[in-house]
C-alpha cells in the first residue's frame, strides 16, 4: 500500500497487526498504546513528518478510548470522579501542548529523543515500584480478595470539596480534589507534545502517588486520556497536520479489533504481571530513542 501523503510503501497487514498490538497494549495497562503507535509510525512504517505522527498516534489512542472505556465501566473498574478531574485538567493543557510541539518539535531528530527520554524515566520508576516489597505484599492482597469475591466492589462513600473516598474490597482509598486535576494538566502537557496518551504516566502516578489498585487504573486513565486526545487531536488537525486516511483506516480497524480484546485480558491477569510487562515495553523503547542512535552509528546495533 502507497501512502502519497508520507511518501511511503507499507504492508498493510503488517500495518493491521501492529494496530492490533497497540490497541491491546493500551486497553490492557491504559498505557503504551500510544508509545507503540508512535514506534510503528517512526521506526517500523517510516513516516517522515513527527506532526503527522502525533496526531495519528492520538487519533489511534482516542479510538481505542472510545472501545474500551464502556467495557470497563461494565466491568466496574472505572473511577468515575477521577477520570473526570484528570480530564477536566487536562483540557488546557493538552491545547497548550499541542500548539507548542506543532510550532516547536516538528523536526523528528528532535522529537525521537524526547520521546524516549520520557519513555525511559517512567520505565525506571515502574521497575523501581516492582521491587519495592511493602508494595508488592499489598498487590497481592487487593488481588486475592478480587479472586475471591469474583467481582469489584468499588463505590464512592464520599465526595467533599476537599477530598475524595473510595471503598474497593474492604479498604478505604483517598484523594484530594486538586491533585488529580493539576496531575491531569501537567500529564496533558507531556503527553500531547509527544503525541502519546498519556498513560504512561498517569498510570505511575496513580499507583505510586495516589496509592491506588491497578485493577482500577486502566479503565480510569482511558476515561481521562479520552477527554486529553479529543483536544490535542483536534488542535493538531486545526493547525494544518497531514494524514493520510487510507493509511490510517486501516491502523483504527486494528486498534478497535485490540481493544475489545484488552479489558478481558487484563481482567485475568494479575496486576504485577501488568506493571511488568509495561515496564518492560518502555525500558526498551526508552533506551531505543535516547541511547539507540548512538549504538547504530557506532556499532551498527539497531535496537528500535
Amino acid at each position: 500500500m502507497h501512502s502519497e501523503v508520507f511518501g511511503i510503501d507499507v504492508n498493510p497487514l503488517l500495518l493491521l497487526a501492529w494496530s492490533f498490538f497497540s490497541g491491546l497494549v493500551f486497553s490492557t495497562v491504559g498505557a503504551a498504546g500510544g508509545i507503540l503507535a508512535g514506534v510503528g509510525h517512526i521506526s517500523i512504517f517510516g513516516v517522515p513528518m513527527a506532526n503527522s505522527i502525533k496526531l495519528m498516534n492520538q487519533i489511534l489512542i482516542l479510538t481505542s478510548t472510545f472501545v474500551s472505556v464502556p467495557s470497563y465501566w461494565r466491568q466496574r473498574r472505572v473511577i468515575f470522579v477521577l477520570g473526570l478531574l484528570l480530564g477536566l485538567g487536562s483540557l488546557l493543557g493538552a491545547y497548550i501542548g499541542s500548539t507548542l510541539s506543532y510550532r516547536f518539535l516538528q523536526d523528528l531528530k528532535n522529537y525521537k529523543p524526547l520521546f524516549g527520554l520520557f519513555t525511559l524515566l517512567v520505565a525506571i520508576k515502574m521497575f523501581y515500584d516492582l521491587l519495592h516489597r511493602k508494595k508488592r505484599e499489598k498487590i497481592k492482597e487487593i488481588e486475592d480478595g478480587i479472586r475471591e469475591r469474583g467481582s469489584s466492589d468499588l463505590r464512592t462513600k464520599s465526595i467533599s470539596m476537599r477530598r475524595v473516598i473510595l471503598g474497593f474490597h474492604g479498604r478505604e482509598y483517598s484523594f484530594s480534589l486538586f491533585t488529580p486535576v493539576l496531575a491531569g494538566f501537567l500529564v496533558a502537557i507531556v503527553s500531547s507534545a509527544l503525541g502519546v496518551g498519556g498513560g504512561f504516566l498517569l498510570v505511575p502516578f496513580m499507583v505510586s502517588a495516589m496509592g491506588l489498585p491497578m485493577f482500577l487504573i486502566p479503565g480510569t486513565s482511558a476515561l481521562s486520556i479520552l477527554v486529553t486526545m479529543v483536544v490535542s487531536a483536534g488542535n493538531y488537525m486545526k493547525l494544518g497536520a497531514p494524514v493520510d486516511l487510507k493509511f490510517l483506516g486501516v491502523e483504527v480497524l486494528g486498534v478497535v479489533l485490540g481493544s475489545l480484546v484488552g479489558p478481558h485480558l487484563s481482567k485475568v491477569l494479575r496486576e504485577r504481571r501488568l506493571r511488568l510487562v509495561l515496564g518492560i515495553v518502555l525500558l526498551y523503547i526508552g533506551l531505543g530513542y535516547t541511547i539507540g542512535e548512538w549504538l547504530r552509528s557506532t556499532f551498527g546495533i539497531r535496537i528500535v
